[in-house]
C-alpha cells in the first residue's frame, strides 16, 4: 500500500490543543484536501472536526482558507 503523500494535495493537521496548521509535515491528526472546492465541501460537511477529532472554529477555518495555495493546488 502506498504511504507517500498525494501529489498536488495539501495536508491540514492539528493536535488536540494548539493551532491547526497547513503543511505536509504538520504534527498531529491530519486531513488531505485536493482543491479549494474540496476544502469548502469538507467545511460544509463538518469533515475537519471528525478527521482532526477536535472542534475547529470558524476563525481557524478562515485562517486555513487564507493559507491554502492557489485555486487548484
Amino acid at each position: 500500500r502506498p504511504t507517500d503523500r498525494p501529489l498536488g494535495w495539501v495536508r491540514i493537521a492539528a493536535r488536540r490543543e494548539g493551532p491547526v496548521e497547513v503543511g505536509p509535515n504538520a504534527p498531529g491528526r491530519g486531513a488531505w484536501v485536493c482543491s479549494r472546492e474540496c476544502f469548502d465541501t469538507a467545511v460544509g460537511r463538518g469533515a475537519f472536526a471528525r478527521a482532526l477529532r477536535r472542534r475547529v472554529t470558524g476563525t481557524e477555518l478562515e485562517a486555513l482558507r487564507a493559507k491554502l495555495p492557489g485555486t487548484n493546488f
